[in-house]
């Protein structure tokens, strides 16, 4: 049975990102979103993944593969229809792409601008188009095609549960080959469940993709460093990066540093084994094609465009004429220091959104200020944003990786990955900010990976493994209950207006909130009023009388 379920988070994993190949092919021939893809894409990718699984499955194991996939996909639709994404980010650009790419459209022939006035007649709205035509758009299109066969733009977070189940039940099975499987379990679940997927998971911020698939990729790369002819690995790895390089620009940026450095490992080994112009031959033949079909092919809506427009691959970020979005929301005392210090400061001060204050308070590790909780369970935390224990927790995944390269034969890989995780923290300005650095958890994940594999004290290890989960708990079931609890009454004030005309206070930036209107059948109007609060409290509004 672990195969059909390990077959079946690798056909999920097929499906999104055949979602996204073929929904930007068919963008090519000028074919827009519609309610047709999921169910037709869903065909494409059975019959195709029978073909490249059938030498390890039976056909009635293959049947259950697709079942699960199925209760799976379901699940995780009815979960994010269910819920209400409460995030600013997720509320104005990110659910205003998703609907304008449901509506009709097409990145690689027109600007959303041009379709967003085309679909309103009203400058009220805010023009995110800065962000809709350029940002990489993979996220965006999985949630728009969900989008598109639901009604309901709630029901694209799916994306986020699925790929959760994808990432948990790979990793498990993995793991359970070399450990038992209660500390596979352990592993696999800190590993998905984290402080960033569990402040996000209902949201559509895009950060916990990436960090999902880049810990995905990283533990393909260990595979590979042991059998670099196992083709699993390759594919699941291949579906991975096409995944990151078009969900976010820094998902392509981390996946291409990792992968070059175990690259050049990969190199080494065969020089050494005498073998290495065929491993060579065999890289050039995989990385080659792999990077001019991510980038140029299912990137083109982005990279090439952002190319041949603005003559670079990653605008509007990196560019004079851009957009700076990191240093207005740093604290003012980060601007003057070096990358080492905002790490610093950012990881062992009081947890802090900046949106209250702009202090950075260092303190002890394992300590709790009653100013943290309610940041912690926020969307986005600045300050300490990997959780209140992060301090504490870091100093002993330190403690317990020096001990381990000090008394036991390293392995390479876990040598390799800390290595270009160091590299990472001192070149990467943005470390400080959790949500930008997902790499940094890699010294939680590996430690307790030594932990579990070498240590005999039973006590030990619960406290190590009690003390992660501690941490992740606070912003997952803060974050759950303020969910739950704001989605019921969302829902309650939607219905009470459905079929009904609202005026919308003007100059409301939330784009992604008509959408949710539009799925409750409630028409707006703009006008200068007062009236009560809909919505978390994001938008201004009266009936129309």
């Amino acid at each position: 049975m672990k195969n059909v379920f390990k077959h079946s988070a690798i056909f999920l994993l097929f499906y999104l990102c055949m979602i996204v190949v073929v929904t930007t092919l068919l963008y090519f021939v000028h074919i827009s979103i519609s309610c047709y893809y999921l169910p037709i894409i869903g065909l494409i990718s059975g019959i195709s993944y029978y073909f490249i699984s059938k030498k390890e499955l039976l056909l009635k194991d293959y049947f259950k593969v697709l079942l699960i996939a199925l209760i799976v996909m379901i699940i995780s639709m009815v979960v994010a229809s269910f819920t209400f994404d409460r995030s600013s980010d997720g509320n104005t650009y990110h659910k205003d792409a998703v609907g304008v790419l449901k509506e009709g459209f097409n990145p690689v022939y027109s600007e959303s601008k041009n379709f967003i006035i085309k679909r309103d007649s009203d400058d009220k709205l805010t023009n995110y188009s800065i962000w809709t035509d350029h940002y990489a758009k993979a996220n965006w299109i999985m949630g728009a095609n969900f989008y598109s066969i639901t009604g309901n733009i709630e029901s694209g977070k799916a994306m986020n549960f699925i790929s959760i189940y994808i990432v948990f039940v790979i990793i498990f099975i993995g793991l359970a080959s070399l450990l038992s499987w209660q500390k596979s379990l352990a592993i696999s679940l800190i590993t998905v469940i984290n402080p960033i997927t569990a402040s996000q998971m209902f949201t559509y911020y895009n950060d916990q993709l990436v960090c999902l698939y880049l810990f995905l990729a990283i533990f393909m790369l260990f595979k590979l460093t042991k059998n670099i002819k196992d083709k699993e690995a390759w594919f699941i790895y291949i579906l991975s990066f096409v995944l990151l390089t078009n969900t976010k620009f820094n998902g392509l940026g981390y996946i291409m540093i990792f992968s070059f450095i175990f690259v050049l490992k990969y190199l080494y080994n065969s020089y050494k084994d005498k073998c290495f112009m065929p491993i060579f031959k065999q890289l050039c033949l995989i990385f080659i094609p792999l990077f001019i079909f991510s980038f140029v092919i299912v990137g083109y809506p982005t990279y090439v465009k952002n190319t041949i427009d603005h003559q670079n691959p990653f605008f509007p970020l990196y560019d004079d004429n851009g957009e700076d979005i990191i240093t207005a929301q740093e604290p003012k005392k980060f601007v003057k220091m070096n990358n080492i210090s905002k790490l610093f400061y950012g990881t062992f001060s009081r947890a802090n959104n900046l949106r209250d204050n702009d202090k950075t308070d260092i303190k002890i590790p394992f300590t709790v200020y009653k100013s943290e909780i309610k940041p912690a369970m926020s969307n986005d935390l600045r300050i300490s944003g990997w959780g209140i224990w992060f301090s504490g927790i870091l100093i002993i995944s330190l403690i317990i990786l020096i001990v381990y390269f000090k008394n036991y034969k390293t392995e390479d890989y876990i040598f390799i990955a800390l290595s270009t995780t160091l590299l990472l923290l001192v070149i990467m300005s943005e470390s400080w900010w959790a949500r930008y650095s997902p790499y940094f958890y890699l010294f939680i994940i590996l430690s307790l990976y030594i932990l579990l594999n070498h240590c005999k004290s039973k006590t030990i290890k619960t406290v190590y493994v009690l003390l992660i989960c501690i941490n992740t708990l606070i912003p997952l079931l803060g974050n759950s209950y303020y969910t739950l609890t704001n989605s019921f009454k969302i829902r309650k004030d939607l219905n009470n207006l459905k079929n009904k005309t609202i005026v919308i206070k003007n100059d409301n930036p939330y784009n992604g909130i008509f959408y949710n209107l539009k799925d409750f059948d409630i028409d707006y109007t703009f006008g200068n009023i007062e009236g009560e609060k809909l919505y978390y409290n994001y938008l201004d509004y009266e009936i129309k009388k």
